[in-house]
């Protein structure tokens, strides 16, 4: 775990490293919308949708994100899928290092397209809202705090420099667990320093 903390808070200070030499940026994500599988081993049993908000300070090369969302999974093959449903929200952290929402202009003002594809590391807390039933013990992998190491790829097309969308592919390892987690989806953003960036 102290080498977990130790490369987050590596990550964190090349971020604000990196922030101070190249002027920051604020992305507010509202709302990420996704498809989630949180455990790709076990993806016939447990798959569902995400919805997230996040807001990002990033650099072209940079991001750090304070993020809530929830993810509703189900047992796609149960009998009992109502019984099956989960709903599971969360809290994260994150820092990411590559190309960030960025091109070879930086993200001009003409109608090019922008890119994000970096690594990064977090930590996440997920909340267990299931109830347990009497004479049964619920598994806890999964829920609390976890640590997680990823990889995170998107694309979008710039047609409002305030107001854009991303369609967006996000995998994780999550180390206490032990399982990768993938999502596919997209989100809204509003870049909320667009008038000083262009």
């Amino acid at each position: 775990m102290n080498k977990i903390l130790l490369a987050f808070s590596l990550l964190a200070s090349l971020h604000f490293s990196a922030t101070a030499q190249d002027k920051s940026r604020l992305f507010l994500d509202v709302p990420a919308i996704h498809v989630v599988a949180p455990d790709v081993e076990n993806v016939a049993n447990r798959l569902g949708l995400g919805l997230g908000m996040a807001m990002n300070v990033g650099t072209h090369w940079s991001v750090a994100r304070l993020g809530i969302g929830a993810h509703i999974t189900a047992d796609p093959q149960s009998n009992e899928f109502e019984n099956s449903i989960i709903t599971t929200p969360y809290a994260l952290i994150e820092g990411g290092l590559g190309k960030y929402r960025s091109n070879g202009d930086r993200c001009a003002k003409t109608k090019r397209a922008a890119f994000t594809a970096m690594g990064k590391a977090g930590v996440r807390y997920q909340f267990d809202t299931r109830k347990s039933e009497p004479g049964i013990e619920l598994d806890d992998t999964g829920y609390g705090i976890d640590y997680t190491v990823g990889t995170e790829l998107g694309y979008f097309y710039i047609r409002d420099v305030f107001k854009n969308f991303e369609v967006l592919m996000d995998a994780n390892y999550h180390i206490q667990a032990k399982v990768i987690s993938v999502t596919f989806g997209f989100k809204m953003f509003l870049n909320l320093r667009a008038s000083r960036d262009y």
